[in-house]
């Protein structure tokens, strides 16, 4: 690795981003090159401080807060990673945590009861996380209509820039998907020019950051089987009974 490729790498290790393959690469580097060196020890530290930095209310520490903080801004902006607003909400299936960026909706997390927990998953993408009842109302209000059946269709913005571009063609074709129908997994893996790679399609629809707003629920297996689903099955069938669809019993494979 050379001392160029090294410098590009550097922020995703604040981020968090980095490939455990690069990050060998780098540290081999970093150990032959004083001045790569003396760079990876300090990243090192600004990302041990992350969490800390987000909750520390010390006085005496306020400028070394303030200015990681800006460090930190920096390098999550520059790898792609907002500021991220929360928010919550009771619904028929449980509480729902929701996170947004400038650019959209960018989480939807079924049964999380802990906001501190939430928000330290979120500080593991974002150098600051704050909760913002007021700014998500948009958010919170389709959600609400939706499960109180007075919404068939979102109008939300979604920020998919920490999928990959497989994961966001998968979700972007699942969004077309109507309130109260289902696809197959091996038939949406069709309409997105990839026949056959139906388990591929599963993978992209499990790591969907928002689901409901993306009707991944609206994906099942072939011969009615439900399939998988990030929130569980209980929720899966209670999204597809709440838009009128009802799970036939089981026959077939899963794909």
């Amino acid at each position: 690795m050379t001392c160029e490729a090294f410098g590009r790498q550097l922020d995703r290790l604040v981020t968090g981003d980095l490939r455990e393959s690069t990050a060998k690469a780098m540290q081999r580097h970093a150990t032959g090159c004083e001045t790569c060196g003396l760079a990876w020890g300090r990243e090192h530290r600004l990302r041990g401080m992350l969490a800390a930095v987000a909750a520390n209310d010390d006085e005496a520490e306020a400028m070394i807060v303030r200015q990681a903080r800006v460090r930190l801004r920096s390098a999550f902006d520059r790898a792609g990673h907002p500021v991220i607003r929360f928010g919550r909400l009771q619904t028929p299936v449980g509480t729902l945590f929701v996170g947004a960026t400038d650019r959209g909706v960018c989480d939807v997390t079924f049964g999380q009861s802990s906001e501190r927990r939430y928000r330290e998953r979120l500080l593991r993408r974002s150098p600051e996380v704050h909760r913002d009842e007021t700014g998500l109302t948009a958010v919170t209000e389709e959600l609400t209509a939706y499960f109180a059946g007075e919404l068939t269709r979102f109008s939300l913005q979604v920020d998919l820039r920490q999928v990959t571009p497989f994961t966001a063609r998968v979700l972007r074709e699942t969004r077309k998907i109507r309130f109260g129908q289902v696809t197959s997994y091996g038939e949406l893996a069709a309409r997105i020019g990839s026949p056959g790679a139906s388990r591929a399609v599963g993978g992209a629809l499990g790591r969907n950051p928002v689901p409901v707003i993306i009707p991944c629920h609206r994906v099942i297996a072939q011969g009615g089987r439900i399939g998988g689903f990030t929130g569980g099955l209980p929720t899966k069938r209670a999204l597809l009974g709440l838009e009128g669809y009802r799970v036939p019993q089981p026959t077939g494979k899963l794909f």
